[in-house]
């Protein structure tokens, strides 16, 4: 079966869609069998779709727009990776989420993510470089030892922060 991408996160410059859309188009060329959805809207949109029409890999390319909360659990379920090369995050909720599901995050390396992905041990940080990103996510692929450890590593980490666990923090924080 196809490997399964998504990008979660406003389809604007900042987010850098282009670059997961351009990452796909890579892959595709060296014969990986890919597909990649983008969950959320934003001004380049059009110019997006447009593009993949123009590459003709608007098959391998499904613009989702913005979703429920439940439907982008399920897209998390059922991906292998979230790329996200964004020039910039507060906190990457994306990242998390989609650890929390076992979906590899391949991101840039902005705000805490390197930190969130440990020395890669949790997933990969791009580089932004296409032929380098796309080698190093081949050899993930082709490795499915280190794909299922990364992302048991990345479920492992990210499900000691629940919403109960912050309460319990909070509370430790505010009691006299």
């Amino acid at each position: 079966p196809p490997i399964q991408c998504l990008f979660v996160g406003s389809l604007t410059a900042g987010k850098n869609p282009l670059y997961a859309i351009q990452l796909v188009e890579y892959l595709l060329k060296k014969g990986i069998s890919i597909q990649l959805k983008l969950y959320g809207d934003g001004t380049e949109r059009t110019s997006l779709e447009a593009y993949c029409a123009q590459a003709a890999i608007d098959l391998a390319v499904e613009f989702c727009g913005n979703q429920e909360a439940h439907q982008i659990q399920k897209a998390y379920e059922s991906s292998h990776f979230l790329v996200l090369p964004s020039q910039s995050e507060g906190w990457p909720k994306a990242v998390a989420e989609a650890m929390f599901w076992g979906c590899v995050p391949l991101v840039t390396a902005v705000s805490c993510v390197p930190s969130m992905l440990n020395n890669q041990t949790r997933g990969l940080l791009l580089d932004v470089q296409l032929e380098q990103d796309a080698q190093r996510i081949i050899e993930l692929v082709q490795n499915p030892l280190d794909y299922a450890s990364k992302a048991i590593a990345a479920m492992e980490w990210s499900r000691q922060f629940t919403l109960d666990q912050f309460e319990v923090e909070i509370a430790k924080l505010v009691r006299p």
